[in-house]
């Protein structure tokens, strides 16, 4: 079978995987449940209780490098998330995909387009109005890393919060958490939270250094 053949047997078949993979993370926000593109396993360490349909879970795989498309990986479901920006719709995702038939390979879920290009730093002021041009309506957003933290030019996290857009700041509350979003699936050391905006944009994330890997991890909003 030619390499064009198996990728287009592979990619067939990859539908099928995504549709029966739980790659979205819940947030929660008062009564809003928003997706994220993917989920932590449940955390003893930080107190959530384990779904307790199996005794044993797979522990995350650590991204070391960059995966190539159709190249072998060696944990189905895994998920290495590549880019530089806080926001993960803007950076790309390489999923390890299970194909019974030709094994476990990476596939790259290309992100959509979107806007990656930030004011410079000094004309971004917490509280301060933005603007998106023709970027999109209410629900599109900017996520920018500045001194000041993650911040979002958004019109809030959802309706029952919607505010005229600005820009809304946030740093993480543990001083040893990194700057900038980590991406999922980077590798880490210890056992730490932290929130990139999760409960003041759309698309904001809380982090969560756990098995020395990356994850997300689900965010309770008042």
């Amino acid at each position: 079978m030619s390499v064009r053949t198996l990728a287009a047997v592979r990619r067939t078949a990859l539908w099928t995987v995504l549709t029966t993979t739980a790659l979205g993370g819940l947030l929660f926000a008062c009564d809003e449940v928003y997706a994220d593109p993917v989920t932590a396993p449940f955390s003893s360490f930080f107190g959530t209780a384990d779904s307790g349909l199996t005794s044993t879970r797979t522990p995350p795989f650590a991204c070391t490098g960059a995966p190539e498309e159709n190249s072998p990986c060696i944990q189905p479901n895994a998920v290495c998330e590549q880019g530089q920006s806080p926001d993960s719709k803007c950076n790309t995702l390489f999923v390890c995909a299970n194909d019974s038939q030709f094994g476990a390979y990476w596939t790259e879920q290309t992100a959509p387009s979107c806007n990656t290009i930030c004011p410079d730093p000094s004309q971004i002021v917490d509280g301060a109005p933005c603007e998106l041009g023709d970027a999109g309506g209410p629900e599109a957003e900017l996520h920018c890393t500045t001194s000041l933290g993650t911040c979002a030019c958004t019109t809030g996290r959802d309706g029952t919060h919607a505010h005229a857009r600005k820009w809304v700041c946030t740093k993480p509350a543990d001083s040893l958490c990194p700057p900038s979003r980590p991406m999922l699936g980077q590798p880490c050391s210890g056992q730490r939270s932290c929130d990139y905006g999760s409960c003041v944009s759309k698309r904001g994330m809380r982090m969560i250094c756990e098995d020395d890997v990356w994850q997300t991890e689900v965010a309770t909003c008042e």
